[in-house]
């Protein structure tokens, strides 16, 4: 009798455990096949045709699918200091399609991985803008790869095959439910389908007295401690290693003749530029000059700095803090570079052309 009784016990535990197994499954395919179907990231290769949009907040996964699009023919990258490039003002001015795929504190490295999935998706890109900033110029001998923000390196290859497994997490998960809200207006469209989207506070909001805090710290007079001068020989400049800089120069060597290269050092406030004859500053001369000689060795390049003490870095009200800028001196920003590819026009003591291309001579400091 107690031997029927384990048997019909075991019997009903292997039948629970089937189903059990079962709806797992039954449950993880059809989670799997809703991912599949509504693609958040717009990368699988036989998910239909649908109306995506940007929706995570992590560029790294949003951006790829605009890299592949053929929407676009030109693109920015750079970090957020490059982020508030209105694609639509840079249309205007250079003609072509731009796409902003500018990432918050993106490394070099995902910089290029960007630039070189955007290059490798367009046959002759028409123009493209790099902002050079600090991860561009730091001194070392080496560089991070990613930032804490997780970098989906499977959407930056080839191979669209290998992108559905990595979609297994909770993560896709939840990103295909706010795609799918978006698709039927339960949410609204919060980034641009061009990568743009306007980042700061509403203008609104903007404290001049808390932007000065920003820029220039608590002390009485909004100075910022001056940096002892140390003055660096040649031989000193010439030891100086910029561990990212063989980055740029294999992507830069990727984009064909005929693209348009702009290289351009990011308008920061001059609390955040460094003191003239520090350490600092030489560091910044010698990175801005290995940049003029790399792209005098590419085709079609221009450089143009615009980290320098100008009418708009040396004005207060123009910054929300050191890096960012408003929403206005990111559309002067716009047409001075167009003023600089051109090689036309008075800059205004905005920028300085530090190199163009070569058949229309070389741009001087």
């Amino acid at each position: 009798m107690n031997s029927s009784i384990s048997s019909s016990d075991g019997q009903r535990w292997r039948r629970f455990f089937a189903i059990l197994v079962g709806a797992a499954v039954t449950i993880g395919a059809v989670l799997i096949a809703a991912v599949a179907i509504v693609d958040p990231f717009d990368t699988l290769a036989l998910s239909p045709n649908l109306d995506r949009v940007p929706i995570a907040t992590n560029a790294r996964y949003s951006f790829p699918a605009l890299a592949r699009s053929s929407r676009f023919d030109s693109v920015v990258i750079g970090t957020s200091t490059s982020r508030l490039l209105r694609p639509e003002r840079l249309n205007a001015l250079f003609g072509g399609r731009f796409a902003n795929l500018a990432m918050n504190s993106a490394t070099a490295y995902e910089q290029t991985q960007m630039l070189s999935l955007f290059g490798r998706s367009h046959a002759t890109p028409a123009t493209v803008m790099i902002g050079i900033d600090t991860v561009w110029c730091d001194v070392g001998t080496r560089f991070e790869r990613f930032t804490p923000r997780p970098f989906p390196t499977w959407m930056y290859d080839d191979n669209p095959w290998n992108d559905l497994p990595a979609h297994f997490n909770l993560y896709s998960l939840e990103q295909a439910g706010r795609q799918f809200a978006t698709m039927i207006g339960l949410r609204p469209v919060k980034y641009g389908r061009d990568g743009y989207t306007n980042f700061l506070p509403a203008a609104a909001d903007y404290d001049n007295e808390k932007a000065r805090r920003n820029l220039w710290g608590d002390g009485p007079d909004h100075v910022v401690p001056v940096t002892p001068a140390q003055i660096l020989s040649d031989e000193a400049r010439a030891a100086l290693r910029f561990p990212t800089h063989g980055l740029m120069q294999s992507v830069l060597a990727e984009l064909p003749p005929e693209t348009r290269k702009i290289l351009f050092f990011v308008p920061t406030h001059v609390s955040a530029q460094p003191q003239p004859g520090s350490r600092g500053a030489a560091e910044w001369q010698e990175c801005k000059a290995r940049m003029v000689a790399m792209a005098a060795d590419v085709e079609n390049a221009t450089v143009v700095d615009f980290m320098l003490p100008s009418p708009v870095t040396a004005t207060d009200r123009n910054y929300w803090d050191r890096l960012h800028y408003t929403v206005e001196i990111a559309d002067l920003l716009a047409e001075d570079l167009y003023v600089a590819a051109q090689r036309e026009g008075d800059s205004g003591g905005r920028f300085r052309l530090l190199s163009g291309p070569a058949e229309d001579g070389a741009g001087g400091q």
